[in-house]
């Protein structure tokens, strides 16, 4: 379900590259399969008809995941988002600086409303956890925030992890606020959200495509 949930987060921003046809094993005859399954399937084709179904089945016995996304979320329209955090998502390495820093990220996250695991995927994209980033663009700590924009959300010290931190929750909140979708969301807190209204969408910058689709697919692997 997470996987489905970022492919349609990245449909919505325009970042799916490639939809997969359903395959011929996709096709099951009569009984459900016992593993979900995509696609469609014949039953009774022994009864002197088939019916056909199309969707998607999950064993009865099988644990519903605790992710849940509304169908407004794939229309676009702004819902929050809920997902049950890890302690390590899929894909990512091992990171003591990210164990000492993620409690205040939760906790940022809560202070906030922001989608469960969203800033921790922003900021491990940004800076992977490393207090002391800079960038070549003059952006800095946690959450790579730039001069002025540290300075319009009151931190003094961008290298303060807390406060870099939380500063960086609180303008994620802000570009939630503004636009109204995750991806558009994440898209103005890499390149501005003038450039994010400029553009009418991600902007096509060479970066903040691929920051968008690594913060998703961060985000998803949780």
């Amino acid at each position: 379900m997470a996987q489905k949930l970022i492919a349609a987060l990245l449909a919505v921003a325009g970042l799916a590259t490639t939809t997969p046809a359903v395959a011929q094993d996709d096709v099951t005859v009569s009984a459900p399969s016992p593993n979900p399954a995509s696609g469609y399937r014949i039953e009774n084709a022994d009864a002197g008809f088939e019916l056909v179904t199309h969707g998607i089945w999950r064993s009865p016995a099988a644990p519903m995941p605790s992710v849940g996304i509304s169908s407004d979320v794939v229309s676009g329209t702004p819902r929050a988002i809920s997902r049950q955090a890890s302690k390590r998502p899929q894909g990512a390495a091992p990171s003591f600086r990210r164990a000492v820093y993620l409690p205040h990220v939760y906790a940022a996250e809560a202070q906030y409303g922001l989608p469960t695991g969203l800033l921790d995927a922003l900021i491990w994209t940004e800076s992977r956890y490393n207090p002391f980033a800079i960038s070549g663009a003059g952006a800095a700590g946690l959450g790579q925030l730039m001069p002025k924009t540290a300075r319009e959300l009151g931190v003094a010290n961008r290298f303060d992890p807390r406060a870099n931190l939380s500063a960086a929750a609180r303008y994620l909140r802000q570009m939630l606020d503004k636009f109204g979708m995750v991806h558009l969301a994440v898209a103005a807190y890499n390149a501005g959200p003038g450039a994010v209204e400029r553009a009418g969408g991600i902007p096509l910058n060479g970066e903040t495509p691929s920051y968008v689709r690594n913060v998703l697919a961060f985000w998803g692997s949780r």
